[in-house]
């Protein structure tokens, strides 16, 4: 497969001040001298290209908080583009400023106009000097048009990073390895990632949050955005991603530790808050299903199939059991459900929690196989469905690409190719099943 050159959009930037992006709270700063957030008509323009050369393009990362490393404010941010730093302002009094002054760095992008600011002379650059750095503006703010959308499940994309090396996109690994930044990352972050990644190769749920438009009452949409449209980024500066962002946000919303530490009630709580941000979501993954066939009148909304293991046998004519082995749609029908309305992305979570107790030994996972067939999952002899992702007890995700009919794993270091046939002998933990129309 050939390797086409990063993708560039004509129109990518019309110059408007874009709405803050990092996390949403009142900004305890905005009394401040720069309280008025920079505008480029109030600065004098230049067609200089006298600190271009000092743009060191192999540091910056933009995948971080959207906040200021020295005052913590989270609007009117600038990251100079000389060594990466966060900072807040461009007056005279400003952390931009001053460090522009102390570390002698000249060179700035506003993470709000993705305008390039010289300090401290104060002046912009040009539309012509601009183009010339159009590949830094598009590393913050990914631009997708619906051509290119629609490629995404049909024809992979394979791409060059700034280093020259390829990746495909939509297909690299989240990585949270910023201890080189001073900046720690939760355990929580490894399991978080594996549901992240799922979530992002849900071609709806992803169509959705890569076209998304900011807004001030979804803070959490916004970080789900943002994380995906790097995921799905054709002009990556690295063949990897950061969820540090959304990790962040995530800290600040108190989530109790009994949802936060649970991979289902996670997920429960993830998109029961993206659904009240969106409405549109909600066909997306709840259903309507009743407890038998006899009662069709209480129709219970649902957002999981809980799937419980039967109980694990530990002998079997006096010799230790081998592992058993229980086909899925036998569990489902087992449960009883009868769905009435069925969601888009059927979601099954199978719980191996059964406690156990073999030889002596408390054994909290029922290892029994779940056998599936993957291209197609029968319920209740009505909705036929196909598996989209499926993630272990061990926290690694296999995803199906479509453009290239080929299931992919992310075990949270690296992404690689898997046999689909033997995806049934993983721990299954949380699976995402598509409706077939």
């Amino acid at each position: 497969m050939s390797c086409s050159k990063r993708p560039l959009e004509d129109d990518f930037l019309k110059g408007e001040k874009r709405a803050k992006r990092g996390t949403e709270s009142d900004d305890e700063f905005a009394d401040l001298e720069d309280e008025v957030m920079f505008k480029s008509n109030e600065l004098e323009t230049t067609n200089s290209d006298m600190y271009l050369d000092s743009i060191n393009r192999k540091i910056l990362n933009f995948e971080l908080p959207f906040e200021c490393s020295s005052t913590l404010a989270t609007t009117n941010v600038f990251v100079c583009l000389v060594c990466g730093k966060y900072l807040h302002g461009s007056s005279t009094s400003s952390p931009a400023y001053l460090h522009s002054v102390d570390s002698d760095h000249h060179i700035f992008i506003s993470l709000e106009s993705l305008k390039f600011i010289l300090l401290p002379e104060q002046k912009v650059l040009s539309k012509e000097r601009e183009s010339e750095l159009k590949d830094i503006q598009l590393l913050i703010d990914p631009k997708f048009d619906e051509r290119m959308v629609e490629k995404f499940d049909k024809e992979p994309m394979q791409v060059e990073t700034y280093l020259r090396e390829q990746y495909t996109v939509g297909y690299i690994p989240i990585l949270n390895k910023l201890s080189d930044l001073g900046l720690k990352v939760d355990n929580t972050a490894v399991s978080d990632n594996a549901l992240f990644y799922a979530l992002s190769h849900l071609s709806k749920f992803r169509d959705f949050f890569i076209k998304y438009n900011y807004s001030d009452t979804a803070p959490l949409s916004n970080q789900v955005s943002r994380l995906i449209r790097n995921i799905w980024s054709p002009y990556l500066f690295r063949g990897f991603t950061s969820s540090y962002a959304i990790e962040n946000y995530l800290s600040t919303c108190k989530i109790p530790p009994r949802i936060r530490s649970d991979l289902k009630l996670f997920y429960m709580w993830i998109t029961n808050t993206l659904i009240k941000e969106n409405k549109s979501l909600k066909p997306i993954f709840t259903g309507k299903l009743t407890a038998d066939s006899v009662d069709k009148k209480n129709l219970t909304t649902f957002l999981t199939l809980t799937l419980s293991m039967p109980q694990q046998s530990v002998f079997k004519d006096g010799t230790s059991s081998s592992i058993e082995q229980h086909d899925i749609e036998t569990l489902i029908t087992q449960r009883n459900f009868h769905i009435k309305k069925a969601p888009e992305i059927l979601t099954i979570y199978i719980d191996r929690t059964n406690h156990m107790r073999i030889e002596g030994i408390d054994q909290e996972l029922n290892m029994s196989i779940v056998k599936f067939d993957p291209d197609l999952l029968e319920v209740n002899n009505t909705f036929k469905y196909r598996l989209i992702g499926n993630i272990t007890y061990e926290n690694k995700v296999q995803i199906l690409n479509k453009s290239q009919s080929k299931w992919m794993e992310f075990d949270g270091v690296s992404v690689k190719e898997v046999e689909k046939e033997l995806l049934f002998i993983n721990n299954c933990k949380l699976q995402f099943w598509e409706l077939l129309i």
